[in-house]
């Protein structure tokens, strides 16, 4: 700005950030997940293997983990970013694992 003004912006005083809210005064909803393992071993002779399947976020809950915590203020083209999340929780995902023992 300052090269098309010709001069510093706002005199030269630096941008300074105020907080709006206390710390801690206002969260996010709490996050909940369920992980499940269920396996059996299978016994062929002296050999074994055991098979299992894993479950990741088994309820699918897609609680938000981080927001955006800058705030803009709206202009006339774009409203402000404040609380717009920047992560979830990941999707249920589940993994199936073999393991041979001889």
């Amino acid at each position: 700005m300052q090269q098309w003004l010709g001069r510093p912006l706002s005199g030269s005083a630096p941008n300074v950030s105020v907080n709006l809210l206390a710390p801690d005064q206002m969260r996010g909803p709490r996050v909940n997940q369920l992980d499940l393992r269920i396996g059996k071993v299978l016994r062929l002779g002296r050999q074994r293997a055991t098979v299992s399947v894993d479950m990741f976020n088994a309820l699918n809950a897609d609680t938000v983990l981080t927001y955006n915590q800058a705030y803009t203020a709206p202009t006339a083209t774009a409203g402000s970013n404040w609380l717009v999340p920047n992560s979830v929780l990941t999707a249920r995902t589940a993994k199936i694992t073999v393991q041979y023992d001889f």
